[in-house]
């Protein structure tokens, strides 16, 4: 019998080490995706920085630019007029006067010298076109060049705001997933506590009932804890579920007392690291807007739910009917605040607790944050 109980103690304690190295192992990579997606949002930090300075430099350009165009236009104006003199001063208007005017000399010298100023205009003529002509094709090119590297930096730096939008949701759920591992972990170490703990109160026993007695007992602990840290490292396969596990705990105990909502159907941790991204891509309002390029207010909460399979009305009043309406005071992480009340709804924000909320406020104003305490909403509605 005490054999007996001793092998099952071994049998357990096995277990509970395999647990471990899994745990371990499946940890170790999770945090190595971690390390390499933060490098990649550290990376992409400095390109969003270099292109801010690229443009800025091709907006001083612009700005330099605007200024040689101006001297450009008043030298074009000022050979004009020179030219008009000219012609004013030798009474040269046309081909016809010109011949009329050598024709009507006094004398060959007087002729001689008509026909040297004629030269002179018309030769003043042709550079001062060529000229206008030369300064013309150097604006037009400085223009269109201008216009070309502003578009292509413009977008280029559109691009990195998304790549620092996607790796901000990427960094939230790797360490989502690494919290949940790390928990896995923790149990796993303790059911190879306990494992040990229970070997040696086996091999201590002197009599074949104590043995088999502590075997049962290490059996049913160790079992008990190798169990949790299974369904720990389940839970792992999806961020979603382990988030919607959570989510349904909590709700289960509020229900204990009150009478309270249901849980929000979105990951709302994954929600806040973007709208919180977007907060510091300098966005501007733009009304009916729905992209990186302008937003309003419920084209910017459409866009957020959206990226995490959450279609969203295009309007506040059609967003506010989608939702579980609850009071302000109720309201959660990831939930929504509605100013206005029935078909009069006229604002929408995703609130981040902590009496705060991020909205695209209006015309003049970036994407940013606002406070309950500073402007009230009316009431939050929960997805």
């Amino acid at each position: 019998m005490k054999k007996l109980g001793l092998k099952k103690v071994a049998v357990m304690a096995a277990a509970a080490f395999t647990v471990l190295g899994v745990a371990t192992s499946v940890s170790a990579d999770t945090q190595s995706d971690l390390d390499a997606v933060k490098a990649k949002i550290a990376e992409t930090e400095k390109k969003v920085s270099e292109g801010q300075v690229a443009l800025s430099k091709l907006e001083s350009q612009e700005a330099k630019t605007s200024q040689e165009i101006a001297t450009l236009k008043k030298n074009i104006a000022a050979r004009s007029e020179q030219l008009a003199d000219q012609a004013r001063a030798a009474q040269l208007n046309d081909a016809g006067s010109m011949l009329e005017f050598v024709a009507n000399s006094d004398s060959v010298t007087e002729a001689v010298s008509r026909t040297v100023t004629v030269a002179t205009v018309v030769r003043a003529n042709n550079q001062t076109l060529a000229d206008q002509k030369a300064d013309k094709e150097k604006l037009a090119q400085k223009q269109t060049e201008l216009q070309a590297a502003a578009e292509k930096q413009k977008e280029q730096n559109k691009e990195l705001a998304q790549a620092r939008a996607d790796l901000a949701v990427q960094k939230t759920d790797l360490e989502a997933k690494k919290a949940s591992e790390d928990e896995a972990k923790a149990k796993a170490e303790a059911a190879k506590k306990a494992a040990e703990e229970a070997a040696k109160q086996v091999a201590a026993a002197k009599s074949t009932d104590d043995a088999e007695k502590a075997a049962n007992q290490a059996e049913a602990a160790a079992a008990s804890v190798s169990s949790s840290s299974n369904n720990a490292n389940n839970n792992n396969n999806s961020n979603n579920q382990a988030a919607s596990q959570t989510t349904n705990q909590a709700s289960s105990q509020a229900a204990s007392t009150s009478a309270a909502p249901a849980a929000s159907s979105v990951n709302s941790s994954s929600v806040l690291a973007m709208a919180d991204s977007l907060t510091k891509m300098h966005i501007p309002y733009v009304w009916g807007g729905s992209s990186l390029s302008g937003f309003d207010c419920s084209g910017l909460t459409q866009y957020v739910y959206g990226h995490f399979g959450k279609s969203l009305a295009r309007t506040a009043a059609a967003q506010a009917a989608q939702t579980t309406r609850i009071p302000v005071s109720q309201a959660q992480p990831g939930d929504l605040l509605f100013w206005g009340e029935g078909g009069g709804v006229y604002h929408v924000a995703i609130y981040v607790g902590g009496g705060s909320y991020i909205h695209a406020p209006t015309e003049g104003q970036f994407v940013k944050y606002g406070s309950i305490s500073g402007w009230a909403p009316s009431f939050a509605g929960r997805l």
